[in-house]
Parts: structure tokens; sequence; C-alpha cells
């Protein structure tokens, strides 16, 4: 029976009643000092906690929550915001907005947006939810069965505009995803981030992330159970025919799908669904792992020691090249570099304008044949390179990646390098998140790196731009049936990566592939 994830939906969060008191005015100031009492247990900050299927769940405050009042007046027109701060007991104290003669209430303040002006962003009266503030829905969970971090993503509104005297029924627009996971492989190790893929409409997708700490899966281990808020204004629902996948990041990372759902399931606002998976987990791969981390030495017999100096490398004719045997590595066709870089000029450029979307390339893997499509995207100038960028491996789910080509210059020519870094990534990522610098500083602990000196190389005993360019080696014949020197390479330079036809005689560096199944 092939693996299903079964999604059930219950409301579970009890509604909050608060009932606000005003206190005496403060001399003829214009403001008033007004206390909330809120009939609920102050525990652990806002938050949620677990029950069985069928049974509600419950929210409970800490004290020093705090809670957002926008003022209006008579003609709904807006006059500002006040917070409100939990005192003790379920009290909470604020002061009240000059003008307004009625309010509606937010939980947490983080969830009402604002402009340079420190002002909400209102939409009809209303914020709308922070659905692409990354910073309000990232979580982490510490150990499995955890709900503790649940509450920092709670968004609990009353959007009725009340007196300051009546009650405000806060209402949870959230909603929350529970995870029971199992069956997961034990070289999964250190489990560091969990993602939820959905495909919300054909060919979109939209996706939570939580950052894990405290779970290692092992031998005795094979399991987590794993809770996710997330904004149901922004993960709608899961289309029909649509795919679903689940990814967990470890020190091996595996990941479950469904490529096509029976039916399409709707998310709502407070509400809980559950998602369960024993088996069917598929590892995901990063092609960039096979890649040797060093050039072959001169001698052909091991590894150089340093990742990235130019004149420390070997120099091989092609019959010197397919001649090294290191156990455990091999020589890499054209079509194994094609899964790293690709051949054809245009598409990783320094120095000009890229944006190209859908080149269709054929490479291979871990001896697996590929068909893919990739996006590639550069801003570069002559005057002013910058890093180029693809989203590659288009169609091929655990293979999915983002990919920066670095080319790094060093005025003395000693440590010129090619940089190459690659991510696994989730459909909902574009090339034009790719494409930013922020999106490389951050969630960067599954990245690949690999560096390839610019080594040059050499005719007739003579080293060619040595600390400028890099050459290397595959073992794939240029049409063996009309000409018996040339072989495919893999080169950069400080304007282009790609692939060239070359003369076996000529004497270039070696990198060496990992050997698979």
């Amino acid at each position: 029976m092939k693996p299903k994830l079964f999604i059930f939906a219950l409301l579970v969060l009890l509604v909050a009643n608060c009932t606000r008191t005003p206190l005496p005015e403060l001399g003829k100031e214009e403001t008033k000092v007004v206390t909330i009492k809120v009939d609920i247990d102050p525990k652990t900050r806002v938050a949620y906690n677990d029950a069985p299927y069928g049974e509600q769940g419950s929210l409970s405050w800490q004290e020093n929550d705090q809670i957002m009042l926008i003022g209006f007046d008579d003609s709904n027109l807006y006059q500002g915001h006040t917070t409100f701060t939990m005192i003790a007991n379920g009290l909470f104290q604020g002061n009240t907005v000059p003008g307004a003669t009625k309010y509606k209430a937010f939980y947490p303040v983080s969830s009402v947006r604002l402009d340079q002006n420190g002002d909400p962003i209102l939409e009809n009266g209303n914020p709308s939810m922070p659905v692409h503030d990354s910073n309000f829905w990232q979580q982490t969970q510490v150990g499995s069965n955890s709900a503790a971090h649940i509450g920092n993503s709670l968004v609990l509104w009353d959007t009725e505009a009340n007196s300051i005297n009546q009650t405000f029924n806060l209402a949870l627009k959230s909603s929350i995803i529970k995870f029971n996971l199992s069956g997961i492989p034990e070289d999964a190790g250190e489990l560091y981030q969990l993602i939820y893929t959905v495909e919300t409409a054909s060919g979109v997708f939209e996706s939570v992330s939580l950052d894990v700490t405290g779970v290692t899966f092992s031998a005795d281990l094979n399991n987590i159970t794993a809770f996710l808020s997330f904004d149901p204004t922004e993960m709608t629902k899961i289309v029909a025919n649509g795919k679903v996948i689940i990814s967990l990041y470890g020190e091996k990372s595996y990941m479950w799908k469904i490529d096509a759902v029976t039916q399409e399931k709707t998310y709502a606002a407070g509400k809980r669904y559950t998602g369960a998976v024993s088996s069917g987990w598929i590892e995901i791969i990063n092609p960039l792992r096979y890649v040797a981390r060093y050039n072959v030495n001169p001698a052909g017999t091991g590894f150089v020691e340093d990742l990235t100096y130019c004149e420390g490398s070997g120099y091989f004719n092609w019959n010197q090249a397919s001649a090294i045997s290191l156990s455990g590595y091999h020589l890499p066709s054209q079509k194994e570099w094609r899964g790293i870089a690709p051949e054809a000029y245009g598409y990783v450029l320094f120095k000009t304008t890229v944006d190209k979307n859908n080149i269709t390339e054929y490479v291979t893997v871990r001896n697996q044949d590929i068909t893919m499509t990739c996006d590639y995207r550069n801003v570069g100038t002559a005057t002013n390179p910058a890093p180029s960028y693809a989203l590659r491996y288009k169609g091929n789910d655990n293979m999915l990646s983002a990919w920066k080509y670095e080319y790094n210059d060093d005025t003395n020519l000693e440590h010129t390098h090619l940089k190459v870094t690659c991510r696994n990534v989730v459909p909902s990522i574009p090339i034009d998140t790719i494409a930013q610098y922020t999106f490389w500083i951050t969630n960067n602990k599954n990245d690949i790196v690999r560096y390839f000196p610019a080594s040059g190389w050499v005719t007739s005993g003579h080293p060619n731009v040595v600390g400028t360019g890099g050459y290397f080696w595959s073992s794939t014949q240029y049409r063996p049936d009309k000409y018996d020197n040339l072989f495919y390479s893999m080169y950069f330079t400080p304007t282009v990566v790609q692939f060239n036809r070359n003369d076996k005689l000529l004497e270039y560096s070696v990198r060496l592939f990992v050997n698979t199944d």
C-alpha cells in the first residue's frame, strides 16, 4: 500500500473573552489608564496545549504578554494605537487613545504590520496577516512532541470595533498542523529543519518551515511529533491533483511526497490539521556532494591539501588523467560535469546580465541519467562583476537545488578560484529569491560548497593563465566517429563557466567524482 497523508480538521482553540473595566481618569489628561480583566490562568505565554484527536486544546497567557488596541472615532477613522500589558493575575493595563471611541484588539503586537512612521498598515480598517514576514512565522521546536513554540506564531484578533467597556472576543486567525512522522531512516541523524510544502494551485507552491533541536534519529528512534503554526490566507489549500512534500533536513536529508492528492483539501483559520506518515521516505540528494573536495596532486597518487592554491595541483594530459586510480573516485564524464555546471555559453556569466528560464539539460548524478530544467540569473556587468545564480533540477523533487557560482579574484594570483555552492530547496523557492544576497546568509546548514583553484593549464611544459582560470578534464570523447584527439573539459574564466573540446595532449587539472553504487 502506498503511504498516504491523512489530514483531519478540528477546531481546538478556545475564544479568549476579555472584559475591560476602566479605572478613574487621571487628572485632566487626554488618555485614561485602563485595566483589562482576562479570565485565563497565566502560564507559559499564549501557548497552545495539544489535546487528543476529538478534544479541544487550550490557550494560556503569560505575565507581560501584550495586546495591541487600534482606536477609531465614530466615523471609523484611525486615531492611533496603544499597547496593553499583562501585569498579574490576568490583568492587562494600558492607556486609551485620544479621540478614539472604539477599538479593535490584536495579539501578538508583532502580528500588526507597521509603516515607516510606526502606524499600523490597515486594509479596510484591519491589518493584513504577516504572510511574508519570515521572522514572525519562524518557529523552533525543542525535542519531539512539544508545542511550546506555537505561541510565538499564534494570531488572535478581534476585528469588531467595540467600546473600551465592552467584551472583546479574540478569534484565532492562524492554523496549526501536527505531524506524526515515523519510519525515518536512522542515518538522518540530528534533525535541524522540517519543511511542509503544498501545491495551492497548478504549479504554485507554498511552504512553512520548522527549525528543530534535540532530536537525533537512530536505530532506537525513528519518529517525531512536530507542530507548526501557519497562515491559512497564504497556505490556503492543497489543490486537487496537487503535490504534498514533507522534507526533513539532518545529517542526511529525506523527503516524503504525494504527487497528486485525490481531492482538494482547504485550510481554514482556527483549526488543527494532522498529518501522519509511517514509510516511503526518499533520500534528498545534493549533486555537488559527489565532487571531490580537492584537485589531484602532481604525482596523481592523492589530493592536494589546499582548497584554492593555484600552483599546487597536478597537470595531466588526457591519457594520464584517465589512468589515475584513486580508491572510491573516478574521472567524471561530460554528463556528470553537466550536473555541476551547464555546458553551453550564456548561462553562468559573471559580467553579463542573464535572465533565462526552463532551460532543458541532460545530466548524470550517481549513475542516474536525468532530464531537468533550470533557471539562471545574473546582474553583473563588465565593470561590476557579480555571482551567477541558478535553480536547477526542476522536475526532480529530491534534487531540486539552488546554485551560486562565484569567481573570487586574488590580486596576487595565488588563490583565485571558482566557488560553487549548492543548497537543496523546495518548489516554493523561485529563482528570483535565490538570486538575492539575503537568501544565502540564512538557512545554510545543508549547503555543500566546492572550490576550484584557477590552476590554469600547461602546453609544451609552459603554464598558462595560472591565477586566472581553471581547466578540468572529463572522461568523454567528442565525436569519436570523427575525431580521435578531442575530449570535453569544464573550465572557468573571470567571465564564464562552461565546457570546451580540447586536444588530449594539453595538460589540465583533474577533479575526481565520488563513486556511487
